[in-house]
């Protein structure tokens, strides 16, 4: 029994370690948003294709003259008077999936530490297991949270910029969310399956504990007839 409790626990692990990986891809890659464009005057004769990350991102445009190619700054594109995007969104994004990947981090290393021993104290023990993944989860909602807030209010209208636009071109309608904002949602889900696992695998020593007492009880009732 108390082999499947730190199994269960040693599995967590390897989950807060698949969040990890989840949130410094989804930082790392440019995938946030992803869109079509087209200019209004030609619709039928230009196209485009637009994708970012929270960092940086590419364009590609079309004026049937073949593709060409342009890198976008995301900390440039929200300076006055451009503002693709809203800034305290942003930071508050950002700020959300690093605190996320901070506490998956503590998740993982108390993970360890509770399947080589038991630690004492609620904090470094099984309670503190089911509060760094909680709050790990939480900044996950969070930047997920903030980041659909941002797309309804900002980019699924428009992800070019004001030279494009000047130009015609728009992405209105065609905008969708990509992997990268995706992956931060499966960080949150690996978090609520690492306390699951959590609950299953104490659940089972609690209650092979609990007929301890009424042993122990038992036992003084019969030294007392003695």
């Amino acid at each position: 029994m108390e082999l499947f409790r730190r199994g269960a626990i040693f599995a967590t692990f390897f989950g807060s370690c698949l969040a990890i990986a989840l949130l410094v891809a989804a930082l790392g890659t440019k995938f946030w948003v992803v869109a079509r464009a087209r200019r209004i005057p030609n619709p039928h004769e230009s196209d485009g294709r637009v994708h970012f990350g929270l960092f940086d991102g590419k364009k590609e445009l079309n004026v049937a003259y073949g593709w060409r190619t342009y890198e976008i700054d995301i900390v440039s594109e929200m300076r006055p008077p451009r503002q693709l995007l809203t800034w305290g969104l942003w930071l508050a994004t950002v700020a959300s999936v690093g605190c996320g990947l901070l506490f998956a981090a503590l998740a993982a290393l108390f993970a360890v530490v509770n399947t080589a021993a038991t630690p004492p104290g609620p904090i470094t023990a099984v309670p503190g297991l089911y509060l760094w993944n909680s709050v790990a989860m939480l900044f996950d909602l969070a930047a997920i949270s903030l980041w659909t807030v941002q797309y309804y209010q900002k980019l699924q209208d428009n992800v070019m910029s004001i030279e494009d636009l000047d130009n015609m071109w728009t992405s209105a309608g065609m905008a969708h969310l990509g992997y990268s904002f995706w992956f931060v949602v499966g960080g949150a889900i690996v978090h609520a399956l690492n306390m699951v696992a959590i609950y299953v695998g104490t659940r089972r020593s609690r209650h092979k504990d609990v007929p301890q007492p009424m042993m122990e009880m038992k036992n003084s009732g019969a030294i007392m007839l003695y």
